[in-house]
């Protein structure tokens, strides 16, 4: 997967000023950065009488606009994203993904903090860093929140950098985890075939999807 970091903290403490200032410096050393936020509410993004608003009340499960400059799309779903699903819609090419809350989900995570060395909300086994202006007890690099150079460098070379090639396989918009024998396995061989094609060039990245044919679900037998 494309390598992702989880801004955390408490409620005003800086995590989206410390995200937008990271992305500003990621883009100006020439990388793909996005970011998804967590909200505990749905957030109704389209506009009641626009031409999408009424696709989707003519029963569209999902509606987009595309623009000079902009893909919009609106997406309805009956459950709520898992950040997989969030991942996956937002698509591939990107060096970074910075994800604000998420709690739940297993990221390096760094915490913004603000008041008492004794309030953090994540565990220090949970952390990757810490953000704060206090000299903190606990025993982990600890950065000030104006240094965001030095951020930026920390999350470079222990996230970007050490990232691995990696696959990742969706069934039915669903992520299934694979052992990483079977990852090297299909790795492998679907890269073999794709190499072979004509005008493939040096591959860094492949999106394959498969639907089955005439819609017909597929179901794995066992013998």
């Amino acid at each position: 997967m494309i390598p992702v970091v989880a801004i955390a903290g408490k409620t005003k403490s800086g995590k989206t000023a410390l995200m937008v200032r990271l992305i500003g410096e990621f883009k100006s050393r020439g990388l793909r950065v996005a970011a998804v936020k967590h909200a505990h509410e749905t957030v109704e993004l389209d506009i009641e009488g626009k031409d999408t608003w009424q696709f989707a009340q003519a029963g569209c499960d999902a509606t987009g606009v595309s623009s000079p400059r902009r893909l919009t799309v609106f997406k309805s779903t009956r459950h709520e994203p898992t950040v997989e699903e969030a991942l996956e819609a937002l698509g591939n090419g990107y060096d970074l993904v910075l994800l604000e809350g998420f709690k739940k989900f297993k990221a390096p995570r760094i915490e913004v903090h603000r008041g008492n060395g004794d309030d953090l909300i994540c565990t220090v086994d949970d952390l990757l860093a810490i953000v704060t202006d206090d000299k903190l007890p606990q025993d982990l690099p600890q950065f000030r929140r104006d240094d965001i150079v030095a951020i930026a460098d920390f999350i470079e070379r222990e996230i970007i950098r050490k990232a691995r090639a990696d696959i990742s396989v969706f069934i039915n918009g669903r992520q299934v985890f694979l052992k990483p024998f079977v990852k090297d396995i299909i790795g492998r061989a679907i890269l073999a075939m794709l190499s072979s094609l004509k005008n493939a060039g040096i591959i860094r990245q492949a999106d394959i999807s498969i639907r089955s044919a005439n819609g017909r679900p597929f179901e794995a037998r066992e013998d």
